[in-house]
């Protein structure tokens, strides 16, 4: 009980979630997961690696096999899916109801979790996959936390998923058609091109392919006529454009102590494209957060999110958060696509650490220098640092550092954390 499952894009993402403490992880082929690019699992031996290295760490792997597929995919997927299978992954995360009966026809031993694209909103809808054998059911995001509660109480033997933070699709769940209309590019087929994240711009000429583009003047907005009760939803523009279609991305992490108290069975984090640092900081988040309520339900105690969980999270570049269905209604997004993390941003990437010398081999990510205020983060935590010298990629001596190089960071100071996740780092830059 209590999982916290991570998203693993490559070998590499799905190291650095199970070294931050992630119980589980979810990756899948490119041409059946509904991730067909900016997918590291690219073969067969590529999953085999990733499930077998899962293993040995007692953990479990499941293998996103959740695309919809047209007639012409069918044969194809099927036979992806029983070479799959053989590797052992610990459970099947399937949409469609067809290859749900087939896969419980071919191979009845196999585990399966019902995908949030098949938009589970009921418990009627969930009782009837559990019939069908699906032993875990990955909610509708759409859901309020009330709507949760209800669905668990009355399906108590069947385990219940839920998403906890990362992107949010416009569409119910992701069943969206958008980016096929505009570039022809089938989310449903895993080609998404997040169309809906683009800038798009307010012309005030008549036809918008004019060459000589106005910019509108003023404030605007669209309101619906035939309810003018609703309020407007205003339409800001920016000097890249406007971001009406952009949702806010989930944080979920002031609901986790009700979602422990109703008994939910994994908390999923979205986000299998997203950098090896956003991964690792947000897996330490809600490994904190999921194992402080633990100890408080234990206990008897109420259950409170630990002020470090927080910190960690201020960490973290976004579109801006918010609690997604399960608090009320969405606040609205039409700013911008990206917010800057308020506590401070991610410096590099440590590649090796030196014991004799006592410095840190490093991947550059933003610029940071000797007057920065840094902090050290490891799977263990994130501590303060300070940095007695720099050399850069030649080995000469700097005062600063700068992204797209490597450098070496020599520590002034006994090293916090000394063990076999060493290469599991980074070094993270305060705000001022």
């Amino acid at each position: 009980m209590f999982e916290l499952l991570a998203p693993a894009g490559d070998l590499t993402r799905l190291k650095y979630a199970l070294a931050y403490g992630a119980d589980a992880v979810y990756a899948g082929q490119p041409a059946f997961s509904l991730r067909a690019r900016e997918n590291g699992f690219k073969n067969l031996d590529d999953l085999a690696e990733g499930i077998e290295y899962t293993h040995r760490l007692g953990k479990k792997f499941y293998l996103t096999s959740n695309v919809i597929p047209r007639n012409v995919k069918v044969e194809a997927f099927q036979r992806a899916l029983l070479s799959a299978i053989d590797l052992k992954p610990d459970a099947l995360i399937v949409a469609d109801p067809g290859f749900v009966g087939w896969i419980r026809k071919v191979r009845p031993e196999v585990e399966i979790h019902l995908s949030v694209q098949a938009n589970t909103t009921n418990y009627l809808a969930a009782q009837f996959w559990q019939g069908l054998g699906v032993r875990r059911i990955i909610l509708s995001r759409e859901l309020r936390l009330s709507e949760i509660v209800e669905i668990k109480e009355r399906c108590p033997d069947l385990e219940l998923e839920v998403f906890v933070h990362g992107a949010v699709c416009m569409s119910m769940s992701g069943r969206c058609m958008l980016s096929n209309w505009v570039t022809r590019r089938d989310a449903n087929q895993g080609a998404c091109d997040n169309s809906c994240r683009m800038p798009y711009r307010l012309y005030a000429n008549p036809e918008p392919q004019c060459e000589d583009y106005q910019e509108h003047v003023g404030e605007f907005s669209l309101q619906r006529t035939d309810r003018e009760e609703l309020p407007p939803i205003a339409l800001d523009e920016d000097t890249w454009g406007t971001y009406f279609m952009s949702s806010r991305d989930l944080c979920a992490l002031e609901v986790i102590p009700d979602l422990m108290k109703a008994g939910l069975d994994s908390f999923k984090i979205e986000g299998r494209t997203k950098s090896v640092y956003y991964l690792s900081q947000v897996v330490r988040t809600y490994r904190m957060a999921i194992d402080a309520c633990k100890k408080q339900l234990e206990s008897g105690k109420p259950l409170e999110i630990p002020e470090e969980s927080r910190r960690a999270i201020s960490f973290v570049d976004g579109r801006g958060f918010m609690p997604g269905f399960m608090r009320g209604p969405l606040p609205q997004n039409y700013e911008s696509t990206h917010e800057d993390a308020p506590g401070g941003c991610v410096a590099a990437q440590v590649l090796g650490y030196d014991e004799a010398t006592n410095s840190c081999r490093v991947n550059v990510k933003n610029p940071f220098g000797m007057d920065d205020s840094l902090e050290l983060m490891t799977p263990s935590g994130q501590f303060p640092c300070e940095v007695s010298s720099m050399k850069n990629f030649k080995g000469e001596d700097v005062d600063r550092l700068h992204p797209g190089t490597e450098g070496i960071v020599f520590l002034d100071g006994k090293r916090p954390e000394k063990s076999e996740n060493d290469i599991f780092c980074f070094f993270i830059k305060k705000k001022a």
